[in-house]
């Protein structure tokens, strides 16, 4: 077996995010996000449909039960890009009263375009999150609402993570904005979750918490390298930060893994062979209401044979012997989770691909068939962009 080298500069581009989040949470005011989409338009909406791809829509996931009780328990639905653009059954009557909103950092694959598009032509009521107010998918929104990114000085696997953050805390922002409009929550209340926001932000990466993680993530990863696969488990707000460390595994080290949440995962993943070769992760934070079902699920894994990682704010304690425990901060309130908790998963995956020699997006360079090919990746954009009545 290979014992990797030690590379901290993932947890080291982690260490930057308070600041950079202190930067977003300062331009996001009340007075910029009505600047992007009036109140009085917010009043009048009757249900919410949010999409986006790949990370964005683990920030659609990430943020759907709190903005959910934010627009006062009004139909909101969290879709795949492919859904609404070419699938969804829109509402005909009082078509304007449906928001739909649109992630994508980028904004310009060709989904999320004819999503926003399609959207459009029915009549609802539209607003694009991206990082690039000038992108096609804004150009085809009636509101914009820009997500602020810094420019990183060098490329980072963990600058990547940046824009999934960006989304997830814009559109946590954009629904707190929304529930004092409806009511469900005060400016008081807001103002807490603002600072809870941050101060979260720097009770995890700071260097006592971050070398303790990436120590404990270092070390696991000289048994994991191994492994033929991963499977990625959590409920609620932990099933968003599972799909996205799922995300991750794939860009990072090129692995093959499976997703699913803490019930479904005893209904499917359960009968997988070769189980001592399967490396499980799981999210599973204490405030998630499917807590109890998650440490069930994590006793099922150890009782088939499985080698199990727990990310969580709670002890080693808290779950059956034979975890592996990685405990982060507490939060609050389940909703700021995803915001934080997915880091054990990116420090992992990052030793498993130095020692892999694998290259993050299996090396991004011209000479790269997965991204050079007619017809590959570049699909994402150049796909044809079709209206589906």
């Amino acid at each position: 077996m290979k014992v990797i080298g030690r590379d901290n500069h993932v947890k080291n581009g982690f260490l930057h995010f308070p600041a950079f989040l202190q930067t977003l949470l300062g331009e996001l005011t009340d007075e910029a996000i009505a600047k992007a989409i009036p109140d009085e338009k917010i009043k009048k909406i009757k249900r919410v449909i949010i999409t986006g791809n790949g990370d964005s829509y683990a920030a659609c996931l990430a943020t759907k039960e709190f903005n959910s009780r934010m627009f006062h328990n009004l139909e909101y639905q969290a879709l795949r890009c492919i859904d609404v653009s070419r699938h969804h059954v829109f509402p005909t009557q009082d078509p304007e009263a449906t928001l739909v909103i649109v992630i994508s950092v980028s904004g310009g694959g060709a989904r999320v375009t004819e999503a926003m598009r399609r959207a459009a032509l029915k009549g609802c009521t539209t607003l694009a999150v991206t990082g690039n107010p000038d992108s096609p998918m804004a150009k085809e929104a009636e509101h914009v609402l820009t997500i602020r990114i810094p420019a990183a000085e060098a490329f980072s696997p963990a600058y990547q993570a940046r824009t999934y953050v960006a989304a997830l805390c814009t559109t946590l922002l954009f629904g707190m904005h929304a529930g004092k409009l409806f009511g469900s929550i005060t400016e008081e209340a807001a103002e807490l979750m603002r600072r809870e926001i941050l101060e979260y932000s720097r009770a995890v990466c700071c260097e006592e918490v971050l070398g303790r993680i990436d120590q404990q993530m270092y070390e696991l990863a000289q048994t994991w390298q191994t492994f033929i696969g991963f499977d990625f488990v959590g409920g609620g707000t932990d099933f968003a930060t599972a799909y996205f460390g799922t995300a991750k595994f794939f860009e990072l080290c090129g692995s093959l893994n499976c997703l699913n949440d803490s019930e479904d995962w005893c209904h499917i993943d359960y009968f997988q062979t070769d189980r001592d070769k399967i490396g499980t992760a799981v999210a599973a934070f204490g405030n998630c209401a499917s807590f109890s079902r998650t440490v069930e699920t994590v006793g099922s894994m150890l009782k088939s044979g499985r080698n199990v990682l727990v990310v969580s704010d709670r002890s080693r304690e808290a779950f059956p012997e034979g975890a592996v425990v990685c405990r982060l901060p507490a939060t609050p309130h389940d909703s700021i989770n995803p915001i934080m908790n997915f880091i054990p998963f990116f420090m992992l995956g990052n030793y498993i691909a130095i020692n892999r020699d694998y290259e993050y997006f299996g090396g991004m360079g011209a000479d790269n068939p997965l991204f050079s090919q007619e017809g590959g990746i570049n699909t994402i954009k150049t796909s044809r962009i079709e209206y589906i009545k």
